[in-house]
């Protein structure tokens, strides 16, 4: 027995797994935020599971969106690193400029 297809079908949780894989593994956060908010509004609609087939398909999404939550920290984390190293670097390329700059008035 097939279920009728729309919102809730276990074909619709699937497609939004693919979504949030897709977003994130492209760095697209905008969407990735877009589809979150569309697969929440899904879940509050359809409230539990009525089927086995819709339990089995919601642990998969469930399993996809903790993944997903994983890489965007995972980004996030290296964002925070490579602005630490930039900021770092700009304090060492002021105090070389403002060396060189000191060098180049006592050296007139």
């Amino acid at each position: 027995m097939s279920e009728p297809v729309g919102p809730t079908s276990t074909n619709q949780w699937h497609q939004f797994e693919v979504a949030l894989l897709k977003y994130a593994q492209l760095k697209d956060w905008q969407k990735v935020e877009k589809v979150n908010e569309l697969m929440m509004l899904a879940l509050s609609a359809q409230g539990k599971p009525k089927t086995q087939q819709q339990l089995l398909a919601r642990r998969s999404l469930a399993k996809v969106h903790q993944k997903v939550i994983g890489i965007a920290t995972a980004e996030k984390q290296a964002i925070a690193t490579e602005m630490k190293q930039f900021h770092a670097q700009q304090d060492g390329l002021a105090a070389y400029e403002l060396t060189n700059i000191s060098g180049n008035v006592y050296d007139k």
